[in-house]
Order: C-alpha cells, then sequence, then structure tokens
C-alpha cells in the first residue's frame, strides 16, 4: 500500500495531457468549472431563453432555476470523477459498459456532440449576420471555419485556451448584465415566478430546452476530463482509507474546492440564464419571439449600442463554446473510439447536420431549441452513468457520493425524465 504511493509520479511528471493539456495555474478545480460553465451559456440558451422570456414572460424563470441548481450538482458530480480516478466520464462508460452499451453510449455522446455543434454555429451566424449583415450560410461557414482552425491550432499552451475561452465569458456576462441593467424589470413578478407552476405545451417544449441548455450533457464529459489534472493515484480510494491519512484529508480537501468552484462558475451561468429571460421579458409586447426580434426590439426602444451588445454577446458565446466543443468531440472520441477517426474529418461530420439545416431554410432560433430539446432527452443516458460512477466506493473511495447526493442526483434525473415524457405525451 505505501509502495503504491511511492511509486506515484510527482505532479511536474505527469503527462501534460491528463488534464487536456499542460500544468494549471491558478485555482485547481476554479478554471476547469469555469471552462464549462461556458457551455450553460451558449448560443443555444440565448435561443430558448430568450424565446421563453418573449412568448411566456418571467413564469419560467423557476426552470432556469431549477436547471441551475441541478447543473451545480451534476457538475460537481463530473468534476470529482475525473479529480479522483484519472479519467474522463467517457472513459470509465467505455470500460464499464463494453460490447453494444459502449456503442449505445458512443453514439449517444455524438449525438450530443453534433447538437451542441449546430447550437454554436447556427449562434455564431444569426450574430455575424446581426452585426455585419452577412447571409447566415455565410456566417455559418466562418464560423465552422474557426472552430476547423482551432482544431488545426490545438492550442497546446494550456494558459491560451484558457484565456481565450474565459475572456469570451467575460464579454457574454457583462453585455447580459446591461441588457438587464438597462431593462424595465417587474420585481414582484420575477420573484413570484420563482414558484413552480403547470406548463402548457409551449411551455413544456420550452421548459425541456431549457434544462437541455443548462444540464447539458457534453459539459459533463468536458468537465470530468478538464478536472484530470488534479488527480493523486487513480483508483486508490479504498487505500486512502486504510494507510494514509495525510492523503485522505487532501483528497477531501479537494473535494471542497471542487464544490465551490462549481457553486462559483455555475452561479455566473445560472445568473446569465435568468438575465436571458428577464430581459426578453421585458421588451415591448407584440415584439415578437427569437433572437433576432429580440435584437430589433432593442435597436428600436433601447438604441444601437444596447442592440449591439447583444450580438456581441451572441458571437462571443458562439466561439467560446465552439473552443470548448472541439475539446469535448476529442474527450468523447478518445474516450469511447478504439479506432478513432481523424480529427479533423470527424469536426466535418459533425458540423455537416447544422449547414444542411441552414441551406434547407430552417428557422435558426427553431433550430437552437429543438437543438437544447434533443439534448434534454439525452441527459437521463449521460447522468445514470456518472450517478453509478460516482457512488462506487471502490472507485471513488473517500470522495464516493453521500447518500443525500445520490438521492439529489437521482430526483434531479427522474425529474429531467418526467419533463421529457410529459412533453412527448402532450405531443410535442
Amino acid at each position: 500500500m505505501n509502495e503504491r504511493v511511492a511509486q506515484e509520479p510527482r505532479a511536474d511528471q505527469r503527462s501534460p495531457t491528463r488534464g487536456l493539456g499542460g500544468a494549471r495555474r491558478g485555482p485547481r478545480t476554479l478554471v476547469p468549472a469555469l471552462l464549462a460553465a461556458v457551455a450553460y451559456v451558449d448560443p443555444g440558451n440565448f435561443g430558448v431563453n430568450i424565446t421563453a422570456g418573449a412568448l411566456h414572460g418571467y413564469s419560467l424563470v423557476w426552470v432556469v432555476v431549477f436547471a441551475s441548481c441541478s447543473a451545480m450538482v451534476i457538475q460537481y458530480l463530473a468534476a470529482k470523477l475525473g479529480m479522483v480516478t484519472g479519467k474522463s466520464l467517457a472513459e470509465h462508460s467505455s470500460e464499464r459498459f463494453p460490447g453494444v452499451g459502449r456503442v449505445l453510449l458512443w453514439v449517444q455522446a455524438e449525438l450530443v456532440v453534433v447538437m451542441t455543434d449546430l447550437a454554436e454555429i447556427v449562434g455564431g451566424a444569426i450574430a455575424l449576420r446581426l452585426l455585419f449583415g452577412m447571409q447566415i450560410m455565410a456566417g455559418a461557414l466562418c464560423v465552422t471555419a474557426f472552430s476547423l482552425v482551432v482544431l488545426a491550432l490545438r492550442f497546446r499552451g494550456r494558459s491560451q485556451f484558457e484565456s481565450v475561452v474565459l475572456v469570451l465569458l467575460v464579454v457574454v456576462i457583462a453585455s447580459l448584465a446591461w441588457q438587464v441593467g438597462i431593462a424595465d424589470v417587474d420585481s414582484a413578478a420575477l420573484l413570484r415566478s420563482l414558484v413552480p407552476a403547470p406548463l402548457d405545451s409551449s411551455a413544456a417544449l420550452l421548459a425541456v430546452g431549457i434544462v437541455g441548455a443548462t444540464v447539458m450533457p457534453h459539459a459533463l464529459h468536458f468537465h470530468s476530463a478538464a478536472s484530470r489534472g488534479d488527480v493523486r493515484t487513480p483508483g486508490a480510494g479504498p487505500a486512502l482509507h486504510h494507510g494514509d491519512a495525510d492523503r485522505l484529508a487532501q483528497r477531501l480537501r479537494a473535494g471542497r474546492r471542487t464544490v465551490r468552484s462549481v457553486v462559483i462558475a455555475m452561479t455566473v451561468a445560472g445568473a446569465a440564464n435568468v438575465s436571458l429571460v428577464v430581459f426578453s421579458a421585458a421588451l415591448p409586447s407584440g415584439a415578437g419571439a427569437g433572437i433576432e426580434t429580440a435584437y430589433a426590439a432593442l435597436l428600436a426602444h433601447a438604441g444601437q449600442l444596447a442592440a449591439t451588445m447583444l450580438a456581441v454577446a451572441l458571437l462571443a458565446s458562439g466561439l467560446a463554446s465552439t473552443l470548448v466543443g472541439v475539446r469535448t468531440g476529442d474527450v468523447v472520441m478518445q474516450g469511447f473510439g478504439r479506432r478513432p477517426i481523424p480529427p479533423l474529418l470527424r469536426r466535418l461530420l459533425a458540423v455537416v447536420p447544422a449547414l444542411v439545416l441552414l441551406w434547407l431554410g430552417v428557422e435558426p432560433t427553431s433550430a437552437l431549441v429543438w437543438s437544447q430539446v434533443v439534448l434534454s432527452f439525452a441527459l437521463p443516458g449521460t447522468l445514470v452513468p456518472l450517478l453509478l460512477f460516482t457512488r462506487d466506493r471502490r472507485l471513488m473511495g473517500a470522495l464516493a457520493n453521500h447518500r443525500l447526493t445520490t438521492a439529489a442526483a437521482a430526483l434531479i434525473t427522474a425529474v429531467i425524465a418526467g419533463l421529457c415524457t410529459y412533453l412527448v405525451l402532450q405531443g410535442f
């Protein structure tokens, strides 16, 4: 047991690729949590939350709050899995469910990546049309080209990748704070909206989309991989219970840091999503639903600066989530693939559905909303394996889930599955 600890490589000897590249500066758990939070303010969130606010006012704010609180629990589990075991969710899923199970989970994960790419490309294309008058298809091709350049550069210096993404996240948050600051917010109605209320078919569709946009399955794969740099001894949970009190205490402190980091990051993301609903609900009645109609309403009633800030936030969101999406595609392929497809080919295959939909003339905001609905339907298949892994004491050791944590995660999974079922019964 002591020999096992003695053989552990020092931090400066570990492979630089295990934590998605390079040594980490600053808080070890906060940076991955903030990077994962980018997925919670991607263009899909813009589409579904702005539509929800325009059509239903503040009435779906409680869904955003529920989804944000759920994301805190789920993201903590994903980060903990990578930190303790040194393996991503995709790697564990591939090992634990061989054969048909691995293939089904892989297909589901790739579908999630495709839907996420769709939201990134469509959202970026809308932003380029609003800012520069670019045709939607031309904008989509520009965003696609950006993602391919990112893939070619690979951002081998970890600080470059992190800095670019975090700067874009700051731009998004600042822009949305500006929108709420100038909006005419009904504080009393906003407080009443925190109480859950019945959902009609239209609201149910948007509620499912909000959950998919907020508890994003691809962010779980990304966060579990991004946290692998904090690993001490993969699979050494039981040994820590019996032979190394100092290491056990260190592991528990790391767990508490992870909790704090996830709470901070998800609070930021949750506030951004509530801001999207709030400012769109405050737009003049009859303005219509959708990102472009929100832009037009802001331009007419709040001026060029407010409208431009919205478009800039959308573009920054699309570019930041594209960076995270490229990494997530790599994580999924490395975890499930035994005969990996060349990264460039895989990326091209992932963006084809988005380009085809836009070429066919599908309304962009509707494409965003439906992409998030698909993500909601994919969530249970991602959450169940994550829950099984993180409650396994043989795998997680001292950081195996407490019974209350397992119960909370199981309840979240059941509620999400129930919302999806309700939407199906409503006939979409």
